[in-house]
């Protein structure tokens, strides 16, 4: 780098000590793009990089075409393509990078989508872990109307995670960026099936969020195959398993986007087709929830024939088993005898109850000591921004930040800025300010070939541009991840925000990924039940326009339909469901009400005053509270050893000498809790009060009676 050069600002400094490989990759990374910008499409050949681009001129021939090919594939994962073509001349190649390589593209967001996007930000930021690249993307696409994004309203929305999973969230940021970077790692896996320990060595394609519980897709060494591991059961750090820039390339036949929306009894490949009956009941529920996993043929009655693909058994069993009388497995016989086998031996152990003596290892799960600690310690992360949030690549975050200063500058080409301003512009610290601009101050790609000088003094940063400036003023394209953020964050609560109009988020996220380019999505989500689309827009129009909504509600506890008239406040996404949070005129209270079990909505012209007594920042902050924390009842439940594992995962329970657990399950209605039990296929067993009991008894006669008799 020249050291000769000097501007208004005086000298520059000396190459500071102490920075890493990779920041030298990154002033190179830079160094080049700028060089490649301000020859504005103008051929260069290879000697030229060399001899003008930071980093390059002290290599070996050998050592410069290694980094310089190593530099081309690292920015054309980003969507940054330099392009190469044959030099008649002396038979090499000439290099040049295309406006529309590097440069956003015109995405056109109206006023209207911008609005909503933000207001995407607001109600995830802080809250959701892959915020950070949200607000960059964000940033970018504002281009200079950064106050679309600043809104003072808060939507009435709120979003929140568990706890528990955000003790998982710890490990997105190593595998975000191991699956950026295609590096293979190595971690220890709790098997829960097989109740073991292992060591995992994965090729890591993406990240799924599935309710509240995130996922990694990779292809496991050991097992030569595709597989799904849930990131709170990693049991060690996250290692990488060699030194290489990359591990493996990601096969052309996987796609995130076909791993979603899969029941458990379709997680695997083939399998026979069930056929199953569902009574008037519950038929609209499971074509709701479930129709797009089989075929729906109405009958006379009301009720459906529902026609599935299975490729497990049990889960499928487990699931009619769940709907208690509304449903019957009519085929294949295989799974009506396993239906039978299942209810005969819930009986038996309802007959004779199994022994309870408590084993030593006395009481576990999610509810004791250690994992309430550890709950809370994810609780602090998450308000302390701490190390859960994902962030984007360090290239990235750099040339967001280089547009974001060059874009200020004034026609002296100088600008001064809190430095308070920028890093919440960028939802940066300043500490990582402080670090990127030591960074940005050492491009150069000779002479006085700089792109910017930056000072920070007192809290403000003195910015003057450089030659290269206007080069790198315009924002860069999205890269891969800020793209699919941006569409993660659309799904999960696009078209869910009151104060936003249906469409704008929708054609936003058309836009976006029409703008999109790169390897494919490695970024997905299981998205809410789609059918309930629908109420939803309903829902959002009457919290903005205050008018009444008419709802036919499914009191999952009771197992009976219900006709409300409601006055709607908010909406919010907790343990992987959308609830509403209302006042019924019918119990004279606030309630809220899961948009899952919602049969009908319907929107009434009345408007409503609404009430101060409402008190939305305790659901926006706190959320929807848990059954256990307003349930009457509780029973005392056995779990086997086959399934205690999956219990003790979720619930507090005392385990017991021979693997089993017991757990003190609460609930409203006897109904739920005898649907519940059933769906565990003789696998747990109340044990009080004596009125569960009989109640599963009885529903238990029921279904033999019917599974031991052919199909009408």
């Amino acid at each position: 780098m020249s050291t000769s050069s000097k501007t208004a600002a005086g000298p520059r400094p000396a190459r500071e000590a102490g920075f890493s490989k990779d920041a030298d990759k990154l002033i190179r990374r830079l160094s080049l793009v700028a060089y490649l910008l301000t020859r504005q499409n103008r051929p260069v050949r290879a000697e030229q990089i060399r001899r003008q681009v930071e980093g390059y001129a002290l290599m070996t021939d050998d050592a410069f075409k290694r980094r310089f090919y190593e530099d081309r594939a690292e920015l054309e994962l980003l969507g940054i393509a330099i392009s190469g073509e044959s030099d008649d001349e002396d038979g090499g190649e000439l290099y040049s990078l295309p406006a529309a390589a590097y440069y956003l593209p015109a995405v056109d967001l109206t006023h209207e989508e911008l609005l909503a996007l933000g207001a995407c930000l607001l109600v995830l930021e802080g809250r959701f872990a892959y915020s950070k690249p949200l607000r960059l993307a964000l940033s970018s696409l504002a281009e200079g109307r950064p106050e679309l994004l600043e809104q003072d309203v808060v939507p009435p929305l709120s979003v929140l995670t568990a706890r528990e999973a955000l003790r998982a969230n710890a490990r997105l940021p190593r595998l975000q960026t191991a699956v950026a970077d295609r590096k293979t790692v190595v971690f220890d896996y709790y098997a829960i099936g097989r109740d073991e320990v292992s060591e995992r060595i994965v090729d890591p394609y993406g990240m799924l969020l599935v309710g509240d519980e995130w996922y990694l897709i990779g292809r496991c060494h050991r097992r030569r195959a595709l597989r799904t591991f849930r990131l709170s059961r990693i049991r060690s750090r996250i290692r990488y398993a060699t030194r290489r820039p990359h591990d493996f390339s990601v096969p052309d036949d996987v796609s995130l986007s076909e791993l979603r929306d899969r029941p458990p009894w379709q997680l695997d490949a083939g399998g026979a087709m069930a056929v199953i009956r569902v009574s008037e009941h519950m038929a609209w529920w499971v074509e709701a929830h479930h129709g797009q996993c089989g075929s729906i043929e109405p009958e006379p009655d009301g009720g459906i024939v529902f026609t599935t693909r299975f490729a497990a058994a049990r889960p499928l069993v487990g699931w009619a088993m769940g709907l208690g009388e509304a449903a019957e497995i009519l085929a294949p016989q295989s799974l009506r005898e396993l239906a039978s086998e299942q209810l005969g031996l819930l009986q038996d152990r309802l007959d004779d109850p199994p022994p309870t003596a408590t084993g030593r290892g006395g009481r576990t799960g999610r509810g004791t000591a250690t994992s309430r600690a550890t709950g809370d310690a994810a609780g602090r992360r998450m308000r302390d921004g701490g190390d859960w949030q994902v962030d984007v690549d360090r290239f990235t975050r750099l040339t967001a930040l280089a547009s974001y200063l060059l874009a200020h500058c004034g026609p002296d080409g100088t600008v001064d800025l809190p430095v308070e301003r920028v890093c919440a512009a960028l939802g940066t610290s300043p500490a990582e300010l402080r670090a990127d601009v030591r960074l940005l101050n050492l491009v150069n790609f000779g002479g006085d070939g700089n792109l910017l000088y930056a000072d920070l003094k007192h809290r403000r940063l003195e910015v003057q541009c450089d030659m290269a400036g206007p080069a790198l003023a315009r924002p860069a394209r999205l890269s891969p991840l800020q793209a699919d953020t941006l569409l993660l964050a659309v799904e999960l609560v696009g078209g869910r925000i009151p104060s936003a109009s249906a469409g704008a988020l929708r054609s936003a996220a058309e836009k976006v990924r029409a703008a999109r380019q790169g390897p494919p999505p490695a970024l997905q989500s299981s998205p809410a039940v789609s059918a309930a689309d629908d109420a939803m827009t309903l829902l959002s129009t009457a919290i903005r326009e205050h008018r009444l909504l008419h709802i036919e509600y499914w009191s999952e506890g009771r197992d009976e339909l219900t006709s409300r008239t409601v006055e709607p406040y908010m909406v919010v996404r907790q343990r992987g469901e959308w609830y509403a949070v209302c006042y019924c005129r019918h119990s004279q209270a606030v309630r809220t009400f899961r948009l899952a079990t919602m049969r009908s909505v319907r929107l009434d012209g009345e408007r409503f005053a609404p009430r101060a007594d409402v008190e939305l920042d305790l659901y926006r902050h706190e959320g929807i509270p848990a059954s256990r924390d307003y349930a009457p009842q509780t029973a005392a439940v056995w779990y086997s050893p086959t399934v205690a594992r999956w219990v003790a995962e979720r619930e507090a329970v005392r385990m017991l000498a021979n693997g089993a657990c017991l757990a003190d399950v609460p609930y409203l209605d006897t109904p739920w809790l005898v649907h519940t039990l059933l769906r565990f296929g003789g696998q747990a067993v109340p044990l009080a009060p004596p009125e569960a009991v009989a109640a599963l008894r009885e529903a238990v006669l029921r279904l033999r009676e019917r599974y031991e008799t052919r199909p009408g």
